[in-house]
């Protein structure tokens, strides 16, 4: 039987950062691993990786879509952006290259805090078959810890945070309704906004929540500032029409929850 190697799921956000760095001090081969999708993201991220790199001594690998080059790509082939089953930017940029490029025997860290257990929870209910090691929750750690350490480390955060967002997601993530992110995407990102609602309007969906009611981007009042406390992650338990297939495809099964393998 082969041995599993300790793979960290950098998402380069701080939460994941930190996760690699304790890794690293635990497991002198772990390997941090990014799902490429650097030409949706805000490119301070490109430097950012780089400070982690340096900080926590591992070269970041980076693996992508075969299919796609960009989020917006992936949902003009899928006729789909998002809904209440998720997004499928997630599952065919990240999900599936994850799918193709792990090991069966392969221990999985991902980048969710002590104050994430739900989510936790949820994602080992959904994914019998992974070995888990949660380092951020068994460490105690939160997001609020997380962002300390980089600061006291002397790294400075992703600049989506400084521009008022809470994640450092794509730009203009389809899973957002609130009118506060999607008008802090106007503001700052304006060519982004315009992409968004051209092509929401070619596939018919509504991205924005005003007032209770869903509306197209380009309805949205500018002066709008509402905020809609969700769930934007584009994590790990994020699901998609067609995921459950795209994981048999890709060798892995539903068998009873397991353990981390003793060494």
């Amino acid at each position: 039987m082969l041995a599993g190697r300790t793979l960290v799921w950098f998402s380069c956000g701080c939460a994941s950062a930190v996760a690699l760095k304790l890794a690293a001090q635990k497991y002198p081969d772990v390997r941090g691993i990014y799902c490429d999708l650097s030409r949706d993201e805000h490119p301070d991220n490109v430097r950012f990786r780089a400070d982690v790199e340096k900080w926590t001594g591992v070269k970041v690998e980076v693996i992508k879509s075969k299919l796609y080059n960009s989020v917006e790509e992936a949902w003009d082939a899928r006729k789909y952006m998002s809904g209440v089953s998720g997004a499928p930017c997630t599952v065919e940029m990240k999900k599936i290259p994850r799918f193709a490029y792990q090991w069966a025997e392969d221990v999985h860290i991902f980048g969710l805090t002590v104050d994430e257990q739900a989510r936790i929870t949820s994602f080992e209910d959904d994914n019998h078959e992974l070995f888990l090691e949660w380092t951020l929750r068994d460490a105690g750690l939160t997001k609020s810890d997380c962002l300390q350490i980089l600061g006291d480390a002397g790294i400075a955060i992703p600049t989506m945070y400084l521009l008022g967002f809470e994640n450092n997601n794509c730009i203009g993530c389809v899973k957002a309704t609130s009118p506060r992110y999607w008008n802090l995407v106007r503001k700052h990102f304006p060519d982004v906004f315009k992409r968004r609602a051209e092509q929401s309007r070619r596939l018919g969906v509504k991205l924005a929540r005003y007032k209770g009611v869903r509306i197209q981007l380009d309805e949205l009042p500018e002066d709008a500032t509402e905020r809609v406390i969700e769930d934007l992650s584009c994590g790990p338990q994020c699901r998609a029409p067609q995921l459950d297939e795209a994981k048999t495809q890709n060798g892995e099964s539903s068998e009873s929850a397991r353990k981390p393998p003793t060494t």
